[in-house]
């Protein structure tokens, strides 16, 4: 049985750290025999994507789509050994093939973490530099340039998760003045939001996410969400947390101003060194979390990463009703695991295999494309040895 590697879908979620050696070290403890997945239709549309080249050892992380035309992926490349310290990626989609976007003129030593993008000429990149505080990139139509936001002096400053919506405004999560924060884009310039009220952890917020109704979602240690009147003023609801024994929340969907998806992984009490976890999915009604039972989906091993709208709606809100999940499947990732809305259910497709393992990192929906709505996931294979892991586009529709 082929070695394979968790990663937590956000990097930071702390969750990485109870890293899943392989299945065969839990096969030696738990049944013998690997259950087959249920509920779930081959291939179902998908297809992976020609890609430029990038630097050996690359891997993709965030994906963001405007039209069928236009869309970005960005992530990191040229992974030394220990898999940390890689070097930007950033690719573009014109509706006929991906191509590098150059990114060399900035000088940014460290990773793109992720990008939002609404028009040729508005897509939002956050990345790493390990040089200094965290970079701000936006994209002019024809490159990309830096630019400067409050706190961009300060190597303290975390960058971690981007959000843009159609009316030209923007959001990204982060660790200003040592307080988990949103650093809010108005059309014409960034500031920053007081810090999240009562947090349970300093560190940044790994997602944010915009509903359709305006409410500014950010996913966390805590979740919380930040309401903002036209004046510009705001203030911040924190939500009930969707409990669990070393339960990780990855990403989360606002569908309605009552109503959001939480995916993630859970690892239990206790177990085996290598343990894998357990797959999150729950559903907030505004009041309180119910968790989906795993024995419904078609796989419960294993992590759900990623989750995007239907594809019905604006880019950066949830497009009215949820769409598809994107996760890794513990017993079988010799292709990418999806969930999608039936309007009922979640029902599973698998991705195009290639005979590598497949780790999902995002979803993106495409605008425009209707129900089941085109949609855009990026990942990589394996995470070790990180000298052979490479990065993975594939699209549905």
């Amino acid at each position: 049985m082929r070695r394979r590697v968790f990663l937590a879908g956000a990097a930071a979620t702390g969750l990485a750290g109870l890293a899943v050696q392989s299945s065969s070290a839990v096969a030696a403890t738990a049944n013998p025999t690997t259950p087959a997945s249920t509920g779930t239709t081959a291939r179902a549309g998908w297809r992976l994507t020609p890609a430029p080249a990038a630097a050996p050892a690359s891997r993709l992380l965030s994906v963001s789509a405007a039209s069928a035309d236009l869309a970005w992926a960005v992530g990191e490349q040229g992974l030394p050994g220990q898999g940390t310290g890689g070097g930007p990626l950033a690719l573009r989609w014109d509706g006929t093939a991906w191509a590098h976007t150059e990114v060399g003129h900035l000088g940014l030593n460290g990773s793109l973490r992720a990008v939002s993008g609404t028009a040729p000429d508005a897509a939002w990149v956050v990345g790493q530099d390990r040089d200094g505080a965290d970079r701000l990139l936006r994209w002019d139509g024809s490159t990309w340039r830096q630019v400067r936001y409050p706190g961009d002096d300060d190597p303290a400053t975390v960058l971690t998760w981007v959000a843009a919506v159609s009316d030209g405004r923007a959001w990204v999560t982060g660790q200003h003045e040592g307080r988990p924060k949103l650093l809010r884009f108005d059309g014409t310039k960034w500031t920053w939001t007081p810090p999240i009220p009562g947090a349970t952890s300093p560190d940044a917020p790994w997602r944010v996410r915009v509903s359709p109704s305006g409410g500014v979602h950010t996913v966390g240690w805590d979740l919380a969400r930040w309401d903002e009147s036209a004046a510009g003023h705001g203030s911040w609801t924190v939500l009930p947390p969707l409990t669990g024994i070393r339960l990780g929340v990855n990403d989360l969907l606002p569908v309605g101003e009552d109503e959001l998806w939480a995916v993630g992984a859970a690892f239990g009490v206790g177990g085996p060194p290598g343990k894998p976890p357990s797959v999150v999915l729950a559903r907030y009604d505004g009041t309180e979390w119910t968790r989906v039972d795993g024995d419904t989906l078609p796989f419960k091993i294993g992590s759900l990463n990623a989750i995007a709208g239907s594809g019905t709606g604006t880019e950066g809100t949830g497009g009215g009703r949820p769409g598809l999940i994107g996760g890794w499947d513990f017993w079988d990732d010799s292709a990418a695991h999806y969930l999608r809305w039936d309007g009922t259910e979640w029902a599973g497709e698998r991705g195009a295999a290639d005979g590598v393992d497949a780790y999902v990192r995002d979803v993106a929906s495409i605008p425009g494309t209707g129900a089941p709505g085109g949609a855009w996931s990026v990942g990589h294979t394996r995470n070790v040895p990180a000298a052979e892991v490479r990065f993975r586009i594939e699209r549905y529709g």
